[in-house]
């Protein structure tokens, strides 16, 4: 069974085995120093491969993973949608709304809204209502 993780990861280094290990790559974090990461497309095999993807972290690579999951392709793109949002800190019911309609893809370091694809149809939206919330 194989999965593959659908954002990037901090990597606990300190536990993992000598095959998780040279998945590892390292970039360089806030404070300058390195963050040990498992990028979005690493591949993760057998029973953690399953779990991953019950998670919503990863998507089954191969027939045998995505017929052990046992979830609809719905119900599995649901459970990736929520897991990244969870991973931006959109926790409000009507902010992850938003992000579900493509109207914002998460917030900025000031937690102001970054403008997802369908922003200025949902502004028009609002406009055309003359109300804030629709």
């Amino acid at each position: 069974m194989k999965a593959t993780l659908v954002l990037d990861q901090f990597a606990d280094t300190s536990a993992l085995t000598k095959e998780l290990k040279s998945k590892v790559t390292f970039s360089t974090g806030a404070d300058g120093k390195p963050v040990a990461m498992f990028l979005a497309g690493t591949v993760f095999e057998g029973p953690q491969a399953v779990m991953l993807c019950r998670t919503g972290q990863a998507r089954p690579a191969d027939d045998e993973c995505a017929k052990e999951l046992k979830l609809s392709p719905a119900q599995l793109e649901a459970l990736q949608v929520d897991y990244k949002m969870n991973s931006l800190g959109i926790n409000d019911k009507d902010d992850r709304e938003l992000y579900r309609a493509g109207v914002i893809e998460g917030y900025n370091s000031d937690r102001e809204y970054i403008h997802g694809p369908n922003w200025d149809a949902y502004q028009a939206a609002k406009a055309d209502t003359g109300k804030d919330d629709i």
